[in-house]
């Protein structure tokens, strides 16, 4: 082993050499464990500068990190770049799993960028990546006929999304990833409210929150704004203003994407206060809510 002019003797140089990379890729998980999303996207992106050409571990870790980052910030084009290249990273080291397990965010992501074919490509493409692996499907195939359900539940072709939950179901969670019973739920009760059935669409979205684990993954439609919308729809605006003000909700909030969701529900709320009893205060609040909205929207390319 070599000394340094420090005097510390290096047991494993090639690991001393990528301790930076290494640090820098930690600090990049505890903050985005911490939701502190500047400083995550800060750690990633110098993690990515440390790490050597050769250092393929460090490197698509901090990739991933960054992508999530960027994910949970907002910047949905930055994100989509950097977990398309992990993805890619996945293959090419034949880490199928991660690159199946990937697919269903990437869709996500195209989807609020408004381009929901390349959604269903996406998850097409991780279906016949998952088919090529031959019996019994990897994980994550499970989740990717879930995401093909809320797909065409979105597209209001509510006979395919039913047939593509039957299918994930059949899977099973020996082919999910992690969380994926809360997931089936909520896209259970999608299907149910879209079918007007609001009484069926609240009790999966309690049984959805009873199936909740917290994962790495940032939470962007959560089930209690799910349960406001329905509410809503049903005229009990008392337990919707009621969510808004738990929640501590308000229009004049700093918007974030993480929070995107929670104000869209909040101004159909206030809308739906107004058409209730023509507060003329709910109203123009809600339309000033929107119109921020439709500003962060815009710049983030949603």
């Amino acid at each position: 082993p070599e000394v340094p002019s420090t005097g510390m003797v290096v047991v494993d140089e090639e690991q001393f050499r990528s301790l930076p990379a290494s640090i820098a890729t930690a600090r990049a998980y505890r903050a985005l464990a911490l939701d502190d999303l500047p400083a995550a996207v800060k750690h990633a992106r110098q993690a990515l500068k440390l790490a050597s050409e050769q250092d393929h571990l460090r490197h698509t870790q901090a990739t991933a990190l960054l992508g999530l980052a960027q994910y949970a910030s907002g910047d949905l084009e930055g994100a989509e770049r950097s977990l398309v290249d992990f993805q890619a990273n996945m293959r090419k080291t034949g880490d199928i799993l991660t690159a199946i397990g990937i697919a269903f965010l990437l869709a996500d992501i195209r989807m609020a960028l408004g381009r929901p074919r390349e959604a269903e490509s996406t998850y097409q493409q991780a279906l016949q990546l998952a088919a090529s692996q031959g019996e019994p499907m990897p994980i994550g195939t499970a989740d990717l006929y879930r995401g093909m359900s809320e797909l065409y539940c979105e597209w209001r072709d509510l006979e395919a999304a039913t047939q593509y939950l039957l299918t994930s179901k059949k899977l099973g969670e020996q082919a999910a990833l992690p969380g994926w019973q809360h997931r089936v739920c909520v896209a259970q009760a999608r299907i149910s409210q879209a079918r007007s059935d609001l009484d069926g669409a609240l009790d999966l979205l309690d049984e959805a929150e009873r199936q909740y684990i917290r994962a790495p993954l940032p939470d962007v439609r959560p089930v209690a704004a799910l349960k406001a919308r329905v509410w809503t729809r049903q005229g009990r605006l008392t337990e919707a203003l009621a969510w808004a003000r738990e929640q501590g909700l308000s229009v004049d909030d700093d918007l974030s994407y993480l929070r995107e969701f929670e104000h869209v529900t909040l101004a159909m709320v206030l809308i739906a206060r107004y058409k209730s009893d023509r507060a003329d205060g709910s109203i123009h609040e809600a339309m000033r809510l929107l119109e921020r909205l439709l500003q962060a929207a815009e710049a983030g390319g949603r």
